[in-house]
């Protein structure tokens, strides 16, 4: 029996004899899920762990890409928060109102191209909505010059330990689970008030939640149980499959049937062969509603004796039960990203986006309230750049983004607006 035990999965295993899943388990112990151990010290480092072992980013990247819907999720939020493009603008007070009006200045406009400004912005804004943190580099070729920006992902920067209310460095390392302090890269933190201080910084975009001192926690963290069941339902389902949950048919032999075959080995040999020969019979779609026909006896009252029988087994797989948990666990870790599911083509088993209009009003809405304060810190970069840069102060960089109308009003539908929050 234990030679039938299947393991389909890291800590998931399959006892067809006792008709059983069985998965193994982490503890489920309250813990701090951010700075929850003992400072990682190696060759006079004193790192600020990440998560309990240090690997909280991972354990995100893998929750995310294990889901059928949060890459989407984010990605969808990611291209939101880019707007069309980055471009340039500068600001205006108009009748008491606060004006926002595109510009050109060729001058940023070259310095953002020169640094493939548009790669870096996708990898910010990647890392502030999977995991509510940016790390950004700054390469000084002069006091006034900023010849590159490079993002680095979360899976690679900790923070190293400190008294101050904010790190003053920050370790870069290739591989946290195999630290190595003469492999690992150490930068400033970039400074605000003297922006100019070093050739070479990093900058810290992140929100500031309370309680969290060296990385933000990401909204949708708070529901990753639920997308632990949301990613467990597609892994039952593809081990039933594999391992025949979906069975069709109960087939009855009498017991004497084999003794006509001699020997026990023979008799063991017949068994194979007919198992072989029924499997062929009934499996695959070119013998769908094929016939089974056999003889049998009855005794001396007229009484049928135990014969050939084959009684068709119920599929309960058809219940709905997997189909409500599934919608549910959906709708519940969705909602941890405040993203309507529509919005990135997902459906979570409602109403499925509803009219042209109310998508419009949606994608407004989002715009209106989700952005503007992750647009501030995904500025930060660029901001910091500028100042060291010494551009025009009037003029600032800011996100393009499109407007979606009726057709009434625009015959393409869209128009090109800026975003306020610069």
């Amino acid at each position: 029996m234990r030679r039938d035990i299947k393991e389909v999965g890291a800590g998931l295993f399959i006892l067809p004899g006792a008709q059983a899943l069985v998965e193994l388990t982490k503890s489920d112990k309250a813990q701090d899920v951010n700075f929850g151990a003992a400072p990682l010290t190696s060759g006079g480092l004193k790192i600020a762990p990440w998560g309990k072992d240090n690997l909280q980013p991972q354990q995100m990247l893998e929750l995310i890409y294990n889901n059928h819907i949060k890459p989407q999720l984010i990605t969808t939020a990611r291209d939101f928060l880019l707007g069309s493009r980055v471009g340039c603008f500068k600001r205006s007070i108009k009748e008491g109102k606060i004006v926002v009006e595109p510009v050109i200045d060729t001058e940023m406009e070259d310095w953002f191209e020169s640094i493939d400004g548009d790669a870096a912005m996708q990898s910010l804004a990647y890392n502030l909505e999977g995991f509510a943190n940016y790390f950004s580099v700054l390469s000084l070729a002069s006091k006034n010059y900023v010849e590159g920006i490079q993002s680095f992902d979360a899976t690679v920067v900790r923070a190293l330990v400190t008294t101050k209310p904010r790190p003053e460095k920050y370790a870069l390392h290739h591989d946290w689970r195999n630290f190595k302090a003469d492999e690992a890269k150490v930068l400033p933190a970039y400074d605000p008030r003297n922006p100019t201080k070093y050739g070479e910084c990093l900058l810290h975009g992140r929100d500031w939640t309370p309680g969290q001192k060296y990385y933000d926690m990401p909204p949708y963290w708070g529901t990753r149980k639920w997308t632990e069941v949301s990613n467990k339902i597609p892994r039952f389902h593809s081990s039933g499959l594999d391992n025949g949950y979906n069975l069709k048919y109960h087939i009855k032999i009498p017991q004497g049937y084999f003794d006509q075959f001699g020997d026990a080995e023979k008799q063991k040999a017949a068994e194979r062969d007919l198992m072989g020969a029924m499997n062929e019979m009934l499996a695959g779609v070119e013998n769908a509603d094929k016939a089974f026909v056999s003889k049998f006896a009855v005794d001396a009252m007229g009484k049928a004796l135990p014969g050939w029988e084959i009684v068709p087994i119920e599929n309960k797989m058809s219940d709905k039960a997997y189909d409500s948990v599934n919608t549910q666990a959906n709708i519940a870790h969705t909602s941890g990203h405040g993203i309507d599911p529509s919005l990135a083509g997902i459906d979570t088993g409602g109403k499925f986006g509803g009219s042209g209009s109310e998508k419009r009003i949606s994608y407004q809405l989002h715009i209106a309230l989700r952005t503007p304060t992750k647009r501030k810190i995904l500025l930060q970069t660029l901001k910091a750049a500028h100042a060291i840069m010494g551009f025009n102060r009037a003029h600032q960089f800011g996100f393009e983004d499109v407007d979606l109308t009726t057709l009434a009003e625009n015959p393409t539908g869209q128009q090109k607006v800026a975003n306020k929050s610069m």
